[in-house]
């Protein structure tokens, strides 16, 4: 019976650096010169990129503890990959630097297995990794990798040399490792974007297994079809309807329940491709045209140029709207005319059509001029009053709002809050109307 392998078994027999890999970790950590008139000592004959140099006293430190760093390195093997994490002390014995080195983490790749491990004590590993630095540590924090042309070789002399990639990155390894034949096979098959998917990691690989890729093999071969196009496919053939290449461009998955019932399927298909307009464009359209109570025929279910029929019922029926929302603000005008007065040289002047909102937002640059503030005052949820000096009363100056007989607002150019006086003012006005409303007094006052 085979010896189950221990985490120390794996630590132990785990592949070898170069030697270059520990120079590059030593040459990383500072070293130090001490110096004075007498005598100098150097603590390093190596290359480091940092040299502390410090005056040589009696009572110098030259023995001691100095830091402790990480460093990582991507070996590989046809029938293995690595991926090792050093941890290099730098201690210093009177006046000289020595190093101790020691494997922390190790995360190895064989026999379709990811196995982890990590140091646990001085002489022990245990089957996970261990937190290196802080647990909130970013991507550019973590330990440095070596570069030893590990890429390349990872795609020419690993397991995963039987994939066509440009490039990996160290945190897809694990992914791509795990994933290998799926993506191996959609890519021998010519599947390029599905294959692109699975690289990209917009799939859900419980669903894209060897046995769905092989039973959908003649679908996906030879093509660039997504996924998505798998997607519309199955819903289109679950309404009892033909698939047409093409059209997952132009539709999801969703979209297809959504087909309005006077059109057959398989023709609003062949229509949309054509047109070259999504469905969502066409629903607009055809939306437009039930709001507008025309009747549907075979004529105007597929008009010969969508755009032109669609920007045509959108105008008509936005023109609808503006005139209902017209009488709905000319209603309000004479309704709350008990609004509009003049008080200290300022005057209170409710809009009379949206126009003068929307002109409104834009000459003080506030938001009063957008769709909601529009149907909410032309459906009386909200009211918007002008403030305007009487001297220029077609003039913007500020804006307010009010509603539930409480100033919500009062804003000026780019939301400017009101001076002293203006707000007085406005607050007398408040306590006027208030009690008009209270008393039924609508009567309007110049």
């Amino acid at each position: 019976m085979r010896k189950m392998k221990t985490a120390n078994d794996y630590a132990k027999n785990c592949l070898n650096p170069p030697k270059a890999f520990f120079e590059w970790c030593y040459y990383n950590m500072p070293t130090y010169k001490w110096a004075n008139k007498q005598q100098t000592i150097v603590a390093s004959e190596r290359k480091h990129f940092l040299t502390y140099e410090k005056r040589l006293t009696k009572n110098a430190r030259l023995t001691f503890f100095d830091r402790r760093d990480h460093y990582r390195i991507i070996l590989s093997t046809s029938k293995r990959i690595e991926i090792q994490t050093y941890e290099v002390r730098s201690l210093f014995e009177k006046g000289k630097q020595y190093f101790q080195v020691k494997l922390v983490n190790l995360e190895h790749f064989s026999d379709d297995n990811h196995i982890k491990v990590g140091a646990v004590s001085d002489f022990a590993y245990d089957f996970r990794l261990i937190q290196i630095g802080s647990m909130f540590a970013t991507y550019h924090e973590r330990p440095p990798l070596y570069n030893n042309q590990w890429v390349d070789r990872l795609l020419s002399v690993s397991e995963l040399r039987y994939l066509s990639l440009d490039d990996i990155s160290e945190s897809e390894i694990a992914f791509i490792y795990k994933y290998r034949q799926r993506i191996e096979y959609a890519q021998r098959i010519n599947a390029l974007e599905l294959a692109k998917q699975i690289l990209e990691r917009k799939l859900d690989m419980r669903s894209i297994t060897m046995k769905w890729l092989k039973r959908n093999k003649v679908f996906f071969r030879n093509s660039n079809r997504s996924y998505q196009a798998y997607q519309v496919k199955q819903a289109l053939e679950s309404l009892g309807t033909k698939y047409i290449a093409g059209i997952e461009a132009f539709m999801g998955a969703d979209d297809v329940k959504k087909i309005p019932k006077e059109v057959k399927p398989i023709t609003l298909q062949n229509y949309l491709i054509k047109q070259k307009k999504k469905i969502g464009y066409y629903r607009d359209y055809f939306n437009a045209l039930r709001d507008l109570n025309i009747p549907l025929n075979s004529m105007n279910c597929l008009p010969r140029d969508l755009e032109k029929a669609h920007d045509k019922a959108v105008e008509t029926l936005n023109a609808m709207e503006r005139e209902v929302i017209r009488k709905e603000f000319e209603k309000r005008a004479v309704e709350e005319a008990f609004l509009e007065m003049t008080l200290n040289d300022v005057k209170f002047i409710l809009p009379k059509e949206a126009n003068e909102l929307i002109e409104e937002g834009k000459k003080l640059e506030h938001c009063v001029g957008t769709n909601s503030y529009i149907d909410e005052h032309a459906d009386g949820d909200t009211t918007i009053v002008f403030v305007r000096k009487a001297s220029e009363p077609d003039k913007p100056y500020y804006t307010l709002e009010y509603q539930d007989s409480e100033l919500v607002q009062i804003s000026g150019s780019n939301n400017k809050s009101p001076d002293e006086y203006l707000l007085e003012t406005v607050n007398q006005w408040l306590h006027i109307v208030n009690e008009r409303a209270k008393t039924k007094e609508k009567k309007y006052v110049a």
